[in-house]
């Protein structure tokens, strides 16, 4: 969408947490909103009001769209500048200050799921029903089963040989093509938004 060139464009950018689980103590926009072609910069707590500071998931749980009190992942998105530019925007970024609280991090999913494992997120703790399946552990989202189980578990149980073999999967995003940038305008006179995405 970099060739989409609309008037009055405003450009939008990213301040991200460096520390991979951590509680929000405060966020100071001051000096970033003081900076000359900087319209705002939002936090979770701009978005409440509004009931968008979580979203669903496809695998049916919930996200904060803005770290909402604590950080869950290294990189996760804390606050949004909006600017005249992308590199006012990018210079806001660097401007916004948060001063965070570190907290223990998981970075086994096998150990996240121990009895003493830290909590990553307190809206699920006591809450056992899931979309898929029962949550069992706090730190349980849900497990998806799909396939024939038993036709599966007949077939290993009479092959001539079977080969078992823990592969660890890092953490990914399946579409490393995908930019995901987007250039909306609305339209107050017709009341319509078009979007390039």
């Amino acid at each position: 969408v970099d060739d989409v060139k609309l008037p009055g464009t405003l450009f939008m950018d990213v301040v991200r947490s460096p520390f991979a689980h951590a509680r929000i103590k405060s966020i100071n926009k001051d000096r970033a909103l003081a900076l000359p072609g900087v319209h705002a910069v939002l936090t979770a707590e701009d978005l409440k009001p509004l009931k968008l500071h979580w979203m669903p998931t496809l695998a049916g749980d919930v996200q904060a769209v803005l770290a909402d009190e604590k950080v869950h992942f290294q990189m996760q998105e804390v606050a949004v500048v909006v600017a005249d530019n992308r590199y006012i925007a990018a210079d806001a970024t660097e401007l916004v200050e948060v001063e965070y609280e570190e907290l223990p991090v998981v970075v086994d999913p096998h150990k996240a799921m121990d009895p003493d494992a830290p909590v990553l997120r307190e809206d699920l703790a006591g809450k056992t029903d899931g979309a898929h399946s029962k949550r069992v552990h706090h730190n349980h989202i849900f497990t998806w089963d799909v396939g024939d189980k038993e036709g599966t578990d007949r077939v290993f149980e009479t092959a001539p040989v079977t080969v078992k073999e823990h592969l660890p999967y890092p953490r990914v995003h399946p579409c490393p093509l995908e930019t995901c940038g987007c250039v909306a305008s609305f339209d107050k006179v017709k009341g319509t938004l078009l979007v390039y995405i």
